[in-house]
């Protein structure tokens, strides 16, 4: 049996890297005294995959982790069991039980069901704007909208340049932080939903260095905390919260 776990990491743990995170966790499922499945062989390890990893420096409340089992009660006694494992900073949002996978079927990963993330992204004011936040988000409103939004996207075999437009699939401006992002003075906060996943995986710091171009202003990669909010499958022609895709099917 096969469970999904969506947890929030926050504050200072942005700086953990996402094998940190790993590591921790099999450590507190360790602790938690869940029931976990390992591997076989000479170096058991425990069964459990995870989403899209998050950058370094950057918060969320939409991560997840899927978790295979040898047996369990109920998802909330292992959602209390394992929240009580947690540190400032990481927190157990939801655990849910997968259907089983049919048989000779091949089950899909989790991270082949992510197609899309939303985010926000807050300047922190480190350095002065030479435009005023509405400004600020009136340019930003024109840039989204061009056909051809050309950036360069660095991956393991090398450099491309890509057209980002196509990924963009929502903007909006009048939102707030959430209660475990960062809030900052001056306000200027973007809601953005972009692809993600195995194919076409797009982070917010490549949209936001390629707006720096089109204003003629110099990118700082500091400059900004991006928080994810959730992480979207797409089984049919509408996103789908990921920890709400098997609700109804168990």
């Amino acid at each position: 049996m096969t469970v999904r776990i969506k947890f929030a990491k926050y504050g200072n743990l942005k700086f953990l890297s996402h094998l940190d995170v790993m590591r921790f966790f099999q450590k507190a499922i360790r602790r938690a005294e869940i029931d976990v499945k390992y591997s076989e062989g000479y170096h058991p390890h425990q069964l459990m995959s995870f989403a899209a990893p998050l950058g370094v420096g950057q918060t969320s409340e939409g991560e997840y982790f899927d978790l295979e089992l040898e047996s369990m009660g109920t998802t909330d006694e292992i959602l209390e069991k394992l929240d009580a494992q947690m540190p400032d900073g990481f927190k157990i949002l939801h655990v849910s039980l997968l259907p089983p996978t049919p048989p000779q079927t091949r089950k899909e990963s989790l991270m082949a069901l992510v197609k899309a993330s939303d985010y926000l992204v807050l300047y922190k004011g480190l350095k002065e704007l030479p435009l005023t936040k509405e400004e600020f988000l009136c340019k930003f409103s024109e840039f989204v909208k061009e056909s051809e939004i050309l950036a360069i996207k660095t991956t393991k075999v090398g450099d491309t340049e890509i057209n980002l437009a196509p990924f963009i699939y929502d903007v909006k401006y009048d939102v707030r932080p959430t209660e475990l992002t960062e809030n900052y003075d001056n306000g200027l906060c973007i809601y953005v939903m972009l692809s993600a996943g195995n194919e076409n995986h797009i982070r917010p710091e490549l949209l936001m260095k390629a707006f720096h171009e089109y204003l003629g202003i110099e990118y700082d990669q500091y400059g900004y905390q991006v928080h994810r909010l959730e992480a979207y499958a797409k089984p049919e022609n509408e996103f789908i919260p990921i920890f709400k895709l098997h609700e109804n099917e168990v």
